[in-house]
């Protein structure tokens, strides 16, 4: 079953499509790069009022914008700036925002193209500016751009929101990797199925084979599972729904990561070829915010108790 968006929403919807339809390929000095940082796209999504639009809209379009800004080869911060910062605080900081946790001494994930962070500290959730010269850039293959502190940073100079702010902060980064995930599946997947036509075994297309068929159907129905997850999710604003949508996602990369490489081949993984900057970007969603089992705890905790 399939829902229709609202006019409003579907204006909002093309209008990011038209504003990112020239960045559906990797630009020509980011070739053969792991990942690739757009920031003029960063800088026209809050130049043209995306973000605070999304905000005004409500949770549902800002998951939305996360949704989209996902779909793309190359890496722009949405889900920190639309969804996590707005819920928490009335004036949020300018982003891109990194969302950082345990050991600040190790990499993180949008640390190294971040003016600010969002720390959660254990027992507190501190938001503090980002000193680029204190940055280093770390390289991976996971398909987002990854950072290292030179120095720990000093938070007990930064904004301090509180206990109370955590588990708000956790709801909202769940919905937002449940919306990037769903938006990297909504190109991954289809993107598979065509080369299926095209790629040949025993002189056929490996698409006309009944096994291969079987597994991209279940891959299409885990991307559509993932899209509404998320979006039910942040319509709802309830905690359970962010914790499950996040626990679907995470339980399922494993699965679209393996399929639709295998599918594709060796080229699948090498850095000329657009797959990887879906699915190594899942691959990087996946331990986020807990993983899928800490997320499962959680909701299973808001459902039963932690006694359960």
């Amino acid at each position: 079953m399939d829902f229709d968006l609202t006019d409003d929403q579907q204006t909002l919807v093309s209008s990011l499509q038209s504003m990112f339809a020239p960045y559906g390929e990797i630009p020509e000095e980011g070739r053969g790069a792991k990942s690739y940082f757009a920031a003029d796209l960063q800088r026209k999504l809050v130049n043209g009022g995306f973000f605070h639009t999304a905000r005004e809209a409500g949770n549902l379009e800002a998951a939305l914008l996360v949704l989209e800004a996902g779909r793309l080869p190359v890496t722009v911060e949405a889900g920190a700036s639309a969804l996590v910062a707005p819920n928490l605080m009335a004036n949020p900081p300018e982003g891109p925002i990194a969302l950082l946790s345990g050991d600040l001494k190790k990499a993180q994930r949008m640390l190294s193209v971040a003016r600010h962070a969002i720390v959660d500290t254990g027992d507190d959730v501190v938001v503090i500016p980002i000193d680029p010269e204190n940055v280093e850039p770390v390289e991976t293959m996971l398909a987002a751009p990854f950072g290292r502190f030179r120095t720990p940073p000093d938070l007990s100079k930064g904004r301090r929101l509180g206990a109370e702010a955590r588990p708000v902060l956790h709801q909202w980064s769940r919905v937002a990797l449940a919306a990037e995930c769903a938006g990297a599946a909504e190109s991954a997947v289809p993107f598979t199925v065509e080369y299926v036509k095209l790629r040949k075994a025993f002189d056929q297309p490996i698409g006309s084979f009944q096994a291969v068929q079987h597994r991209l159907a279940q891959c299409w129905q885990i991307m559509r599972a993932l899209r509404y997850n998320a979006l039910h999710a942040a319509w709802t604003g309830d905690p359970v729904r962010a914790d499950l949508a996040a626990t679907y996602a995470q339980m399922h990369v494993q699965k679209l990561v393996f399929d639709l490489h295998q599918f594709h081949g060796a080229i699948g993984i090498t850095t000329e070829y657009k797959l990887h900057y879906w699915t190594f970007r899942l691959r990087s969603l996946q331990p986020e915010t807990g993983g899928a089992d800490g997320a499962a705890l959680a909701a299973a905790d808001k459902l039963w108790g932690a006694a359960a």
